[in-house]
């Protein structure tokens, strides 16, 4: 039961592109507390996985049970849809501010060529 309930917080964690060390730091849970939680599957105290839920912007009930209104559905898609790209968001964690800003420049650079090409084809087509 635990361990889904950490799995989960972790999807939320990646959603909102945050570390465990941010969730600790504004839930007031100390950070080895929460590490020693997620490493031996312990759930956390009914207060404090309310504090959790809040800061990650989600429901106890779907970090417990998987289950919510919309948010749940919402986070697993997420999670599943972009999936594919958790490295490049972890190599990107390791980068300064200074350099995500040259990666973020260069993928608009590349996105502005594609739509480019996209235009003459569409132009020569009509």
């Amino acid at each position: 039961m635990g361990l889904l309930f950490w799995e989960r917080v972790n999807k939320a964690i990646k959603i909102n592109s945050v570390k465990q060390e941010w969730l600790a730091e504004k839930t007031g849970i100390k950070y080895q507390t929460l590490r020693s939680w997620v490493s031996k599957d312990i759930l956390p105290r009914v207060d404090d996985a309310v504090k959790i839920a809040g800061e990650l912007g989600v429901t106890v009930e779907y970090l417990v049970m998987g289950t919510n209104s919309g948010v749940s559905k919402e986070i697993d898609n997420f999670y599943v849809k972009y999936k594919k790209f958790s490295i490049v968001l972890e190599y990107l964690e390791l980068l300064n501010q200074e350099q995500r800003e040259d990666i973020e420049a260069f993928a608009l650079t590349l996105v502005e060529k594609k739509q480019a090409l996209e235009a003459r084809k569409h132009t020569k087509m009509a």
